[in-house]
């Protein structure tokens, strides 16, 4: 429908889309980096991750995709059998915040997120 212009705007759209999906995905894989090290990590490591993940980005775009559609799903089920235990590790604090939203909310008050409301004893990054 939309004539020659079509493909060429498909095309731009996508490297766009691609290239802040990535730019995007390094910066969560910096800030949980941070996060596990406690600050951040040495210049000779992040540099060595960087380049790790630019050669990465590189293979990638030179791969048959059927390749790389099974590396991604594999990948993804390798996360997911991360992130399920944790899921369930934390299912307690999710109910209880739940619950005690749910009962701001009947109270008539505007819901505010409290970590000693729900019994979090230790300090967390954003809640007081």
């Amino acid at each position: 429908s939309l004539g020659n212009f079509g493909p060429l705007f498909i095309t731009v759209a996508m490297v766009l889309f691609a290239f802040t999906t990535l730019l995007g995905n390094c910066f969560y894989c910096d800030n949980l980096l941070n996060y596990i090290h406690k600050g951040q990590p040495s210049k000779g490591f992040m540099k060595g991750f960087r380049i790790v993940s630019a050669l990465v980005v590189f293979i990638g775009a030179g791969m048959e995709v059927s390749m790389l559609w099974n590396i991604s799903d594999v990948l993804m089920g390798v996360m997911a059998l991360i992130n399920i235990p944790v899921i369930l590790i934390l299912s307690n604090t999710a109910l209880k915040a739940l619950a005690d939203y749910e009962k701001q909310k009947k109270d008539g008050e505007n819901p505010v997120f409290r970590a000693r409301d729900i019994g979090l004893e230790y300090e967390t990054d954003y809640w007081g």
